[in-house]
């Protein structure tokens, strides 16, 4: 008898402290990771938007092989679904809220258990895109608790899983871009040729930005330039839309430069314009046809390779001329001229 009792006072000790060590867990959790993948938002919101393409890169299929899935009608957008059972048990995921290639919301549930909140962040930066993946709760089960109690708590239960998530989601992403076709190029590049220029005036608003800033500068101060433009009786033709660069750092992603307008008639600049005066002398130029943004870097290497071949030196300028209205044009139509200067 004293063994028995010695027994259950043994095991009473274990419920008890195996209680109080559930009772530290807290009530709610949000448990998330991070991974950076080097490919554009689009892509992974394409992968994650349709639920057939997690079993590629889900980590539970490894944890678990008793599992089989079961897919609806719908399985991407809003409204999508599926369901699963294994040997621990039935679950359910569905997608409540997204924002293309930005976000996406979800509700999982297990077996009878409160759903929790599963969610997807997506953030799109120069290197590729930050991919974060979370799962969070107000309310946590006394199963789940007990499980998190073993398991260093709920960030040591859930976050080795989402981990591996996007590590294999990393994998299966590379392995698509890579197998797939070249994209056809929209652009053509001009002959390069070496001529004189007479003296020319721009009038512009200087701008010293992260190069990756460039496109929202543009947007923001290229229309006020062509409304001083207008509002002084000049026509396209009077003037040139255009941008001087007086520094490109490609190492720290820096550039100073100028957007503004080069001028065939007299305007005073505005009120912050700056007045470029443009002397005349020997330039590098050619015409690239294409959307912005497309063929810039093939059309600078281009001029790059002909200083190089031709032991030409740098001047202490760079221009682009904007030579037609992108909205008049087609997209292969819209024409920028690119000027060096020659030392």
């Amino acid at each position: 008898m004293k063994i028995l009792k010695y027994v259950l006072i043994i095991v009473a000790v274990i419920l008890i402290g195996g209680w109080a060590l559930v009772a530290t867990q807290p009530d709610s959790y949000d448990v998330n990771r991070t991974r950076l993948i080097k490919a554009p938002a689009s892509v992974i919101f394409n992968n994650l938007n349709d639920f057939k393409n997690w079993e590629e890169w889900g980590p539970w299929q490894e944890e678990d092989p008793s599992i089989v899935v079961s897919y609806p009608e719908q399985t991407s957008g809003i409204g999508a679904s599926y369901s699963w059972t294994s040997n621990d048990g039935p679950g359910s995921l569905k997608t409540v809220a997204l924002v293309e290639n930005k976000s996406l919301d979800q509700k999982i549930q297990f077996d009878d258990f409160e759903p929790s909140d599963v969610y997807w962040r997506l953030e799109e930066i120069e290197e590729g895109t930050n991919v974060t993946w979370g799962i969070k709760a107000e309310k946590t089960p006394f199963m789940f608790k007990l499980f998190a109690a073993f398991s260093g708590g709920m960030d040591g239960m859930m976050g080795p899983m989402e981990e591996k998530g996007l590590e294999n989601l990393d994998a299966v992403i590379m392995e698509e871009l890579a197998n797939q076709p070249p994209s056809p190029t929209n652009f053509t590049i001009g002959e390069i040729s070496q001529k004189e220029l007479p003296a020319q005036t721009f009038i512009g608003y200087f701008q010293k930005a992260k190069i990756e800033e460039l496109s929202a500068l543009f947007q923001e101060f290229m229309p006020k330039a062509g409304m001083h433009a207008a509002q002084n009786n000049l026509e396209f033709g009077d003037y040139i839309p255009a941008a001087v660069y007086t520094k490109w750092d490609e190492e720290k992603g820096e550039t100073e430069f100028y957007i503004g307008l080069m001028l065939d008639k007299e305007l005073a600049p505005a009120k912050g314009m700056d007045i470029v005066e443009i002397d005349a002398g020997k330039v590098v130029t050619l015409s690239k046809f294409g959307n912005y943004g497309e063929g810039d870097m093939e059309a600078h290497t281009n001029i790059a390779t002909f200083f190089e071949n031709n032991n030409l030196e740098y001047g202490k300028l760079v221009w682009e001329l904007f030579m037609n209205d992108p909205e008049e044009v087609t997209p292969e139509e819209i024409q920028t001229d690119i000027y060096y200067q020659v030392k």
